[in-house]
């Protein structure tokens, strides 16, 4: 069962872009389905809502421009650092 977490203050504010680290995979898929990093951050910035996945970490669901917009981040990763992304 999934559990929610609370909006993560530590993504929020304008500085995002400068703390956020992408694996070659998570820039693979967001080539792949045509998410921008604008898209991602906005997300980390104002989640509509979160959850923990099996692997225990945390995932970030947002609707910038109305497109649904998942962003997987790494457990305990500090600067946040993007696994994959989805819409």
């Amino acid at each position: 069962m999934r559990r929610s977490l609370p909006i993560l203050r530590a993504y929020e504010g304008t500085d995002v872009a400068e703390r956020v680290e992408y694996t070659q995979h998570a820039h693979l898929r967001m080539t792949q389905r045509n998410i921008s990093e604008a898209e991602v951050e906005a997300v980390l910035s104002n989640p509509s809502y979160s959850y923990t996945d099996k692997a225990g970490n945390p995932v970030h669901v947002g609707y910038p421009a109305g497109r649904r917009i998942k962003v997987v981040v790494a457990k305990d990763s500090n600067p946040p650092k993007i696994i994959t992304t989805a819409d």
